[in-house]
């Protein structure tokens, strides 16, 4: 991430996300520049399309819900839990805008021209994605000693010449030491429909430990082709910062499958390891 404040009192920014361990040929996921100023914020390049910032769940420990983490500790086949309502437009390259705050209220929207990524040859003019549309509109404020978000988002694209579109929203409350979050996303892609829903309770037990509780569910309606499928996942985590840039993390989690083609997977793990910050 970097960033250069102005004197005209705009900010000039920008990210790029590279892959450690990453055995595919690009190496990179996101890459993007921005402008922003009292007008708002201007991004372009390759990044989340608007409905990704609606928000997800809050939890501590090494394994989560959405992107289905679980899976990555269990082998099998598994319907991945996603709060993000992109409809495959990813990290494509895009026009993204997001309003000043407004009050409590604020806004972004986004354009994809196609599904290019900037590798290889591009031949998604011709092919794929097309013509994203994605929006986002959110209220936050306080109630006394408490914060609350609500979120919605919205996206439409072109398949190859099928419309695909999607909704998501979600929702967090904190109050004092507990914090409520969720999620639920709905994209209907051609004859298939995913529908996945989150909830997570995270509380702080002193100045260095923190428990949180998240429970995910994401569920694919195949139109009788025979490929439906659903996947469960809870996680309970714990995170204790020991100082000095070093923070101890461990899940304990359960995950269940149910494919109507495939082999069925229901297993629990317990993962946990050192984070160090430098």
């Amino acid at each position: 991430d970097f960033k250069q404040k102005l004197k005209n009192g705009m900010t000039v920014g920008g990210r790029m996300e590279l892959e450690g361990n990453n055995q595919t040929s690009t190496g990179y996921d996101e890459s993007s520049m921005y402008v922003s100023g009292s007008f708002g914020k201007l991004q372009l390049g390759n990044n989340d399309p608007a409905a990704s910032y609606v928000g997800s769940v809050k939890g501590v420990g090494p394994v989560g819900i959405v992107k289905s983490d679980a899976r990555k500790w269990v082998g099998g086949t598994y319907q991945v839990i996603d709060n993000d309502n992109d409809l495959g437009m990813g990290d494509a390259q895009k026009i993204t805008y997001f309003t000043p705050k407004m009050g409590s209220f604020s806004a972004a929207i986004s354009y994809m021209p196609d599904k290019s990524d900037g590798t290889g040859n591009d031949t998604s003019e011709t092919s794929g994605n097309s013509d994203g549309v994605s929006a986002m509109g959110k209220i936050s404020g306080k109630m006394g000693s408490s914060k609350y978000s609500l979120a919605v988002g919205y996206s439409t694209v072109d398949a190859s010449g099928t419309d695909n579109s999607g909704w998501n929203v979600g929702i967090n409350v904190s109050a004092g030491k507990n914090t409520f979050t969720a999620f639920s996303n709905n994209e209907e892609s051609g004859t298939t429909d995913n529908t996945d829903l989150g909830v997570a309770v995270m509380h702080k037990l002193s100045k260095t430990d923190t428990v949180s509780l998240q429970l995910g569910v994401a569920e694919k309606d195949a139109a009788g082709t025979g490929s439906d499928a659903e996947t469960t996942v809870i996680t309970a985590g714990y995170s204790k910062n020991l100082g000095g840039g070093v923070s101890f993390a461990g899940s304990v989690f359960n995950i269940e499958t149910d494919n109507d083609s495939g082999t069925n997977v229901g297993d629990m793990g317990v993962v946990g390891g050192f984070k160090v910050k430098f």
